[in-house]
């Protein structure tokens, strides 16, 4: 008798050891993954591996929409073939899920499926399905106790996932409305860094104050560097939307096959790798997504960002549900809609949809009475950057600037005043001479590229001269040493002719 109860008190001891080196190696697997996927499929490899399973699965059920879906499987049907299965019927409890594998996986009547529910938040969250097994033995009690309380270290481990990514989600949302704040505070909220006193900006910053009162999109027309961003921000800024983000996107630089998920989003498992993350319209929601370039959008997607305008709510690459998004659209574009439209570029209906409120940018070459304004700023601005203090511009380099035509607009003014102070001395007033090359290209115009009729030989000579000089000082810096060598002349017969030609004052290097 005594013998008796020793062996039972050994065989409980070694079932209790066993037990615990299950749960041991379930913990520390538990430990090591970052998704539910990976959590569901190396929880059901050890099961299977402890008990000798040939055939099992894991499902499902998605907090959102309620569906139950197969995550894991072994055996002879994929996870593909079971969520087919799931879909076509529609089941929406675990008793049919059950009956249907049971069938799918040709087991017997009398060999059930052993179900383990997880449960989170009181709520069935999934359910590991176990065939027989191969010993033929069936599940003992002590077998289902091992079960469950693998289940319910994996549920917990689901819901710390659950948590962690909701946080991961939030803080991601948080960095970018804190990379908005900065840099609206750095832009000085945007209005005020529009300067310029002449009409044509006077008549654009009236603009932007009665567009930031209305909700309808706007769509912003301007050449490069005409500072199209800048205005979009100004109107955010100034609208019901300042507190909320605001987001730029520009369509030129997305790969054409990343464009939906960039704006929309993708739900994870979608391809392999892929996790869940927000598009911009999701991370603009209460404040404006900023699209610039917008006819260089792609076409199959303008149809789905006309639905999305539309419908104000998105759907989420991989997904099935509808995500409901207030964002006000802020576009802008440096071509012309009208002939992309004419050309089958651009669909109409979404012209409509963005071209609300309209607003023309005009290019800095329209406007020369605010360069002097805008150099002035530029240089008060860099002066600090780089750490320098210079003395002032001169008179004859504010006329150059004017006088110049500006192509690359505000941006162009704004890299030419850099330079300058990068390579301007402490206390130096700032000459003509210290200007780029380019200012001292002869102007070309289409009626002017015609070759001009000279009435005199000389004349023609020294025009031919001045333009080979003039190309000479902008290829080669104004190294006279190099532009002598080149031209086949002596160095001083090179400095006479550029005093003749009233082009000594005009090189970088003496």
């Amino acid at each position: 008798m005594e013998s008796s109860t020793t062996t039972d008190r050994l065989w409980e001891l070694e079932r209790q050891v066993f037990q615990f080196r299950i749960l041991f190696e379930v913990a520390q697997t538990l430990a090591t993954c970052r998704d539910s996927e990976s959590t569901y499929a190396n929880v059901l490899a050890i099961l299977a591996g402890t008990f000798g399973i040939e055939r099992a699965a894991v499902c499902a059920r998605d907090p959102e929409s309620q569906r139950w879906r197969c995550v894991v499987s072994r055996g002879d049907h994929t996870v593909a073939a079971i969520n087919a299965g799931l879909q076509e019927n529609a089941f929406h409890n675990l008793e049919q899920i059950r009956q249907h594998l049971q069938e799918l996986f040709g087991i017997p009547r009398k060999n059930l499926l052993t179900a383990v529910s997880l449960q989170i938040q009181d709520q069935s969250a999934g359910v590991f399905l176990l065939g027989p097994k191969l010993s033929g033995e069936p599940y003992s009690d002590s077998d289902l106790e091992l079960l469950n309380a693998v289940a319910s270290y994996t549920a917990e481990a689901l819901e710390n996932l659950q948590l962690y990514e909701a946080l991961r989600e939030a803080q991601e949302k948080l960095r970018l409305e804190n990379l908005a704040l900065r840099e609206a505070v750095k832009k000085d909220l945007a209005a005020t860094a529009i300067l310029g006193q002449s009409p044509a900006i006077q008549k654009v910053l009236n603009q932007v104050r009665n567009f930031a009162k209305s909700e309808a999109n706007v769509l912003i027309y301007g050449e490069t560097g005409t500072g199209k961003e800048l205005v979009a921000r100004a109107i955010h800024y100034n609208s019901k939307r300042a507190d909320g983000p605001f987001l730029g996107i520009n369509c030129t630089a997305i790969p054409e096959n990343l464009v939906e998920a960039e704006f929309f989003g993708i739900e994870p498992g979608t391809a392999t790798g892929v996790k869940k993350r927000l598009g911009l319209f999701e991370q603009a929601n209460g404040g404006t997504l900023f699209i610039d370039e917008v006819g260089d959008m792609p076409v199959n997607m303008q149809a789905k960002l006309l639905r999305a305008l539309q419908e104000h709510s998105v759907r989420r690459v991989g997904g099935d549900r509808e995500i409901m998004v207030d964002v006000r659209v802020v576009a802008a574009t440096n071509k012309s809609l009208g002939n992309a439209i004419r050309e089958n570029r651009f669909r109409e209906d979404l012209y409509y949809r963005l071209a609300v409120l309209e607003l023309h940018i005009p290019p800095l070459r329209e406007r020369h009475e605010d360069v002097t304004l805008l150099a002035k700023s530029f240089l008060a601005q860099f002066e600090k950057r780089v750490g320098r203090q210079i003395a002032g511009l001169a008179p004859e380099l504010l006329r150059a600037l004017e006088a110049y035509d500006w192509p690359g607009n505000v941006r162009e003014l704004e890299n030419e005043m850099e330079r300058l102070v990068t390579f301007a001395e402490d206390g130096q007033i700032l000459q003509p001479e210290h200007l780029s090359a380019k200012f001292f290209r002869p102007r070309t115009t289409k009626t002017a590229e015609a070759k001009p009729a000279f009435t005199k030989l000389r004349d023609a000579i020294e025009a031919l001269e001045r333009q080979m000089l003039t190309e000479a000082v902008e290829k080669y810096h104004g190294n006279k040493s190099q532009m002598a060598r080149v031209l086949g002349l002596s160095r001083l017969g090179l400095q006479r002719k550029m005093e003749r030609l009233g082009l000594s004052g005009k090189t970088a290097v003496i």
